[in-house]
C-alpha cells in the first residue's frame, strides 16, 4: 500500500520527533543513573559499608533541573538493608533528601557536595526481631492495631504478639509508642497482669539510635517500629547520606565529638 504524498512528510517529521524524544530519553536516563551510582560509592565508602546502598533520585526528566528555574531535584533517598549497629542488631536506614538545589555541573559530575537542600531526614526501622531480642522475646511479632490507621510523630501503637519466657502460649498486646523529650516510651494497654505489663513495656534513650539526633518521630511501617529525625535548609556533604552516623561522631550521649 503507497502512502499519498501529503500523508508521508508529516509522517516522516512525527516518527523523527518520537526517536528524537527516545534519544533524549536514553540519555537522560543515562546520566541519571551515572549519579546513582556514583552517590552509591560515595556513600558507601563514606560510611564504610559492606554493601552498596540503593540510591534514587527523583525527577524527570534528569538533566531539567540544569534548565528549570528553581534547578532543583525534588527527591533523593538512600536505602541501607541490615546494617548492623550496636545494642540493637541488623536494622534498615534511610536518609531522604527533599528539593535539593543543584548546578548543571553536578548533574553531570552526580557529585552533590554543597548543594543545598530543603529537607533532609533519617529514619531508623528496627523490625520485631531485633526487639523482640532486646526484650527478651524471641518469637516477637509487631502489628497495627486493626481500629486505628497508621500515624507518624510523636505517639503511634502498636500490637506486640510473642511467647513470654516461662509461657508455652503467646501473649497479644497493644501498646503505646510515645516519644517525650529524647525517650521513647512503650507502655502496654490494659494488660491482663503484672507480668504482661512489664514484658512488654521497654524504653530507648534515641540519642543513642545511628540518627543525626535524638528522633521527632515515631511510627509503624511495615512490621517494623520506625524512629525518624528531620532538618531543614541545610548543606549537602556526603556524611549525611550515610544511612547511619560513622561510629564515634556522636557519645552515647548523642553528643557530637
Amino acid at each position: 500500500m503507497t502512502i499519498p504524498a501529503r500523508f508521508a512528510r508529516p509522517l516522516k517529521v512525527g516518527a523523527g520527533i518520537v526517536a528524537a524524544a527516545v534519544v533524549l530519553g536514553a540519555i537522560d536516563t543515562g546520566f541519571a543513573m551515572h549519579a546513582e551510582h556514583t552517590l552509591a560509592q560515595q556513600v558507601k565508602s563514606e560510611a564504610q559499608l559492606e554493601n552498596t546502598p540503593q540510591v534514587y533520585i527523583g525527577g524527570m526528566p534528569y538533566l531539567g533541573a540544569a534548565v528549570l528555574p528553581d534547578h532543583e531535584i525534588p527527591l533523593m533517598e538512600v536505602n541501607a538493608l541490615d546494617i548492623e549497629v550496636p545494642r540493637l542488631g541488623l536494622v534498615n536506614a534511610s536518609t531522604t533528601l527533599r528539593d535539593v538545589q543543584v548546578t548543571s555541573e553536578q548533574l553531570f559530575s552526580g557529585i552533590f557536595t554543597g548543594a543545598k537542600v530543603s529537607t533532609w531526614s533519617r529514619a531508623i526501622s528496627v523490625d520485631a526481631v531485633s526487639l523482640g531480642r532486646l526484650m527478651g522475646i524471641n518469637d516477637l511479632q509487631i502489628a497495627n492495631p486493626k481500629n486505628i490507621s497508621p500515624t507518624s510523630g510523636t505517639s503511634a501503637e502498636a500490637v506486640l504478639e510473642g511467647t513470654l519466657p516461662g509461657d508455652e502460649e503467646s501473649t497479644s498486646v497493644e501498646v503505646a509508642l510515645r516519644l517525650i523529650d529524647e525517650k521513647f516510651i512503650m507502655t502496654p494497654v490494659n494488660p491482663e497482669n503484672d507480668k504482661v505489663a512489664q514484658a512488654f513495656s521497654y524504653s530507648l534513650d534515641t540519642r543513642q539510635l545511628p540518627l543525626s539526633a535524638q528522633a521527632t518521630a515515631v511510627r509503624l511501617q511495615g512490621g517494623s517500629i520506625t524512629f525518624e529525625t528531620q532538618h531543614r535548609n541545610t548543606t549537602l556533604e556526603v556524611s549525611q547520606l550515610s544511612p547511619v552516623e560513622i561510629d564515634g561522631r556522636y557519645d552515647s550521649e548523642g553528643r557530637e565529638n
